[in-house]
């Protein structure tokens, strides 16, 4: 018995020294700019919503587009189009990036290649 009380309260324990708080959904935003995790906050960046079809620029050779985003100050590839012929009609093929980007306050996030719009959930940090 003394054992498995002794399991218990490390669990607890443990639990309180690693938590960083519970998570609590604040809102939903559409990322198109440039903008900063506030404090107190973290968000789930889950999906993009690329340029509309024929706004496509490609940067790695023609006819694949990549859908770059900038998260402080570094691209970040979520995924790219290949298309049959440079002016980027007939899609052939597309890649995505398939989990969720976690940020954390101070985080600077902007569309940067191909993309409208990011999607993103933010939640409050609730000790």
């Amino acid at each position: 018995m003394k054992t498995l009380s002794f399991l218990f309260f490390t669990f607890l324990l443990l639990n309180k020294i690693y938590s960083q708080g519970n998570l609590q959904f604040n809102q939903v935003k559409l990322v198109s700019a440039i903008e900063t995790v506030p404090a107190g906050k973290v968000w789930k960046v889950t999906n993009f919503l690329p340029t509309p079809n024929g706004n496509y620029q490609a940067i790695i050779q023609p006819g694949l587009a990549e859908y770059l985003i900038n998260i402080n100050g570094v691209a970040v590839n979520l995924g790219r189009r290949a298309f049959f012929n440079t002016n980027y009609s007939h899609q052939m093929a597309e890649v995505r990036h398939t989990g969720d980007i976690w940020l954390a306050a101070g985080t600077t996030l902007a569309v940067y290649q191909n993309i409208a719009h990011l999607s993103v959930i933010e939640f409050n940090i609730v000790p």
